[in-house]
């Protein structure tokens, strides 16, 4: 039997005993990682060393309590930049791609060049060898250190130190984000996963479905991981997210294309060519491999970029079913190389200045499904308890009259800066009723009880899954006297849960 035969075998007995046995909880763990223990947390990052690369731009060594390691960030500040003035400026975040680094941007992108007098703060950090821009699922058996958490670094170190350390526009209408490669999957992912920390991202030839193969093996993935086996290249990939079988429910966290409804009112810009040579490229006469990709190669490059061609295919479709607005770039042949990048991000440079200063508006209804525990959303805070497996919860409706909401556990909200300070509140949600005041800031908090914990991990991610789970509906009215409080004042659409499916189990179909 073949590894992935053997992968698939666990799968279904994990599965089968499960069923046997309704009261153990299961969570099984990939073949040959060893799973981190505690969700890595963020700190304030400690300036270690600085260096200039010219008058623009400093290369800055920051010691990162997520990563528990000393990483890299290059700073690139606007032309006549002065310390001492009072002007502020918005930031550009810009992602390097897998096999790269941090200085890939200044190096081979002409960052410089290409960002010119435009009035920008460009922000380039350190993503890893083959990062894949997320906290990792853990590390290989025999492997010791401490498990990369690359999400946590970039998002919740990395964009408030830069806030505090330069004169940035710290709002949403002035930081932007945008990554060639995987960094391009990055930039959408961290959109994604966060939706109203940035006004506009850019996906240069971007690795956006990492799971467009399921239930095959993902090649390109695994084309990358194999390459990390190489001495001295870094950490191995292969439990970057545990195995696409047992660990599925990781994928999808980290997959842009499953994460597509969380994009909504976030200005998209997508570019990729086909993966044929193109107009660019070198010619049998030039320096055949000058300029191509860390990929190494025309070959490489045009493989590469053919799968990322239909990755991005995948992403769009996924961002059509949402019913999401996004501007295309797909110019046809084309390769994995730098010559198309540069020129990707004189264009998205282009497109996003009606942008800076202007953001779309946040939504006034919207929708969010993460497997974290802990989230955030344009302004809202949620936390998930008392759930012991991994899974999803899916959130639709969210707006100032309440939201629905399926998953299992103790779902806590703190909800956007809605409503008059000290107003109280009206809190249902099935059976139960909660007051609430408004805080200082406008904020309501309240929890919701979504039923019991699952006893499996989550395997199917289709549109049936979610549908099979107990759902709740949260109406959030204004308490405008005591008598409000009455069986007869309850509205007839007050919450309650439906039932279509197992209480207690998610869809289990692999």
């Amino acid at each position: 039997m073949n590894t992935r035969g053997l992968i698939v075998a666990l799968v279904l007995a994990v599965m089968a005993t499960s069923s046997a046995s309704s009261r153990a909880t299961v969570a099984p763990a990939s073949p040959a990682c060893i799973p981190r223990v505690n969700a890595p947390a963020a700190g304030r990052l400690t300036l270690i060393e600085t260096k200039s690369l010219d008058a623009r731009t400093t290369d800055l060594t920051l010691h990162s309590p997520a990563m528990q390691r000393d990483v890299h960030v290059n700073v690139m500040l606007p032309v006549g930049y002065n310390p001492r003035g009072g002007r502020r400026y918005p930031v550009l975040y810009l992602l390097h791609g897998a096999l790269g680094g941090y200085m890939n941007w200044f190096t081979d992108g002409h960052v410089e060049k290409l960002i010119g007098r435009r009035p920008l703060i460009v922000v380039m950090p350190d993503g890893g060898y083959d990062g894949s821009y997320s906290d990792w699922y853990g590390l290989l058996q025999g492997q010791s250190g401490p498990v990369p958490a690359w999400e946590t670094f970039h998002v919740h170190e990395l964009i408030p130190y830069i806030d505090l350390h330069y004169p940035t526009l710290a709002t949403r209408g002035e930081r932007f984000i945008a990554g060639l490669s995987a960094g391009g999957g990055g930039s959408t992912h961290y959109a994604a996963d966060n939706p109203g920390l940035f006004g506009a991202v850019g996906s240069f030839s971007g690795a956006n479905d990492n799971l467009e193969q399921y239930p095959f093996y993902p090649t390109l993935s695994e084309g990358l991981w194999l390459a990390t086996d190489a001495p001295g290249d870094g950490p191995d990939g292969h439990c970057t997210w545990g195995d696409p079988y047992t660990q599925r429910v990781v994928w999808e966290d980290n997959d842009p294309t499953y994460l597509a409804p969380n994009l909504r009112a976030t200005p998209l810009w997508i570019a990729s060519g086909n993966g044929e040579p193109g107009p660019l490229d070198p010619t049998p006469t030039s320096n055949a491999g000058q300029d191509l990709s860390n990929a190494g190669g025309e070959a490489a490059a045009a493989a590469t970029e053919m799968e990322i061609w239909d990755m991005t295919r995948s992403f769009v479709r996924a961002l059509n079913g949402a019913g999401i607005p996004h501007a295309d770039y797909f110019y046809g042949p084309g390769t994995h190389s730098w010559p198309y990048w540069r020129r990707d991000l004189k264009r998205f440079l282009s497109w996003l200045a009606p942008y800076i200063g202007h953001p779309v508006p946040a939504p006034g209804a919207f929708s969010y499904r993460t497997a974290n525990t802990a989230f955030s959303a344009w302004g809202w805070r949620f936390n998930v308890s008392h759930r012991d497996v991994r899974e999803f919860v899916y959130l639709t409706g969210i707006r100032s009259a309440g939201l629905d909401a399926r998953g299992s556990g103790t779902l806590s909200v703190t909800t956007a800066p809605l409503y008059p300070p000290g107003q109280r509140y009206v809190v249902d949600a099935d059976a139960r009723r909660e007051l609430t005041r408004a805080d200082r800031t406008g904020r309501l908090h309240f929890t919701v009880e979504l039923g019991p914990s699952h006893r499996v991990q989550q395997y199917g991610f289709g549109p049936g899954t979610a549908a099979s789970w107990q759902a709740t509906t949260v109406t959030i009215r204004r308490r405008w006297s005591s008598t409000s409080l009455g069986p007869r004042s309850r509205p007839a659409h007050r919450g309650r849960r439906r039932r279509g499916g197992p209480r207690t189990r998610p869809d289990t179909a692999p």
